[in-house]
């Protein structure tokens, strides 16, 4: 297992040791950088002088190539965090480089990853994202994800599916078999984006357990380059659901005293709005799927047109209440992570002149939202 490991890192960095150099600096004078965690630092030394303040901690995470390509390697020591206390993200990448022989390079930073601290301080975090923007060698398609605790942490520890959390991070996104109903992509270009266009955007959560396994999922919502609140599994699968990106997504009802499974493998999403005695918002999605578990105590077990229409309703329903408690929860936020003024703004831009000024105060919260759903069974699994 370990042997396995070591080797897809060794595959995913080959394009580092075969490259010559950047710049004119060869690959052995870089620290290169797979992950960067930024926390907030400490409010001990405010009276400091500015150049010595440390309202960063700033987690750098490099891979060492060369015990990597050793032969005595081992998969727990095949990074090196490098930390920096610092009053900018600027002047951190600064400290470490007066301190090293080497240059950092950024030209391969898989994730960026942020503490909880740090996207409660608006002024921070602000401040943290124009930093990273303006970094012509962060590419604008980094994964980014927030953390319920330190990002420091997070990076440092031990995951024994990829050592480097940054390589997880990527192919994790990048597994196209992979169901989408856990956690919603978010990058460094379409964060900011999402942030100038609506105020509001949302970042995957990741976590580790005791045991070293990662899990992604849930989500930090963020409005006003500030931690509203975050978001549980379930309601990050509603917001997916009226995002239309649900994709291979299993939902379990309960028939005739079983559990049955459907298997979602199409999604078709409209948003459409009512403006006659008052403002109303309409969801309407379409999916497609197939029974794909039902344990029936009968010999032999036919779904007729009656059992499937039973079966449709029973998981309409349960996908609409998986959306209702995502509207619910962005309404008790009074934060419209779900666009949906966006959608009204594209569709009926003089429609979206009568509302847009109190839209964040108080005309999203008590916005009406109907949910239709249909649910069409292609295939129900048995021979008949």
């Amino acid at each position: 297992m370990k042997n396995k490991i070591l080797l897809g890192i060794m595959i995913s960095l080959s394009s580092l040791m075969l490259t010559g150099c950047w710049d004119n600096v060869e690959i052995n004078e870089r620290h290169v950088v797979l992950e960067v965690a930024i926390d907030k630092g400490s409010e001990d030394n405010l009276e400091a002088n500015i150049q010595d303040r440390d309202y960063y901690q700033v987690t750098y995470m490099i891979p060492d190539i060369g015990k990597l390509s050793g032969e005595n390697s081992l998969a727990e020591n095949v990074k090196t965090p490098i930390i920096a206390k610092s009053p900018t993200i600027a002047k951190s990448v600064d400290d470490i480089e007066s301190k090293t022989q080497n240059t950092l390079s950024f030209t391969h930073t898989k994730a960026l990853i942020f503490g909880e601290e740090l996207i409660k301080d608006k002024k921070l975090f602000r401040a943290a994202l124009d930093s990273l923007i303006r970094n012509k060698q962060i590419s604008r398609g980094t994964n980014i994800l927030a953390v319920q605790g330190n990002a420091g942490d997070i990076v440092q520890s031990d995951n024994y599916q990829n050592p480097m959390i940054g390589l997880y991070i990527m192919k994790y996104f990048n597994n196209t078999e992979r169901g989408t109903s856990h956690a919603k992509q978010q990058v460094l270009g379409n964060m900011v984006k999402e942030i100038q266009n609506t105020n509001i955007t949302t970042i995957p959560e990741i976590e580790i357990n005791e045991e070293g396994t990662l899990k992604i999922d849930g989500a930090a919502v963020i409005k006003d380059y500030e931690l509203v609140g975050w978001l549980d599994e379930d309601e990050v699968r509603g917001e997916l659901f009226i995002d239309g990106r649900v994709y291979k997504v299993p939902t379990i009802v309960e028939y005739e005293g079983e559990y049955l499974t459907y298997d979602i493998n199409q999604q078709k999403r409209t948003i459409s709005f009512k403006d006659e005695d008052k403002l109303q918002a309409i969801i309407k999605i379409i999916v497609k799927g197939n029974i794909t578990e039902y344990n029936s105590s009968k010999d032999q077990y036919v779904f007729d047109e009656k059992k499937i229409a039973e079966i449709s309703k029973l998981i309409e329903e349960q996908i609409k209440n998986q959306m209702q408690k995502t509207i619910n929860t962005s309404k008790t936020m009074n934060t419209d992570f779900l666009n949906i003024g966006l959608e009204l703004y594209r569709k009926h831009p003089k429609l979206w002149e009568k509302y847009k000024q109190n839209w964040d105060v108080d005309e999203y919260k008590k916005l009406p939202i109907q949910i239709d759903v249909e649910v069409i069974v292609q295939n129900t699994g048995t021979v008949e």
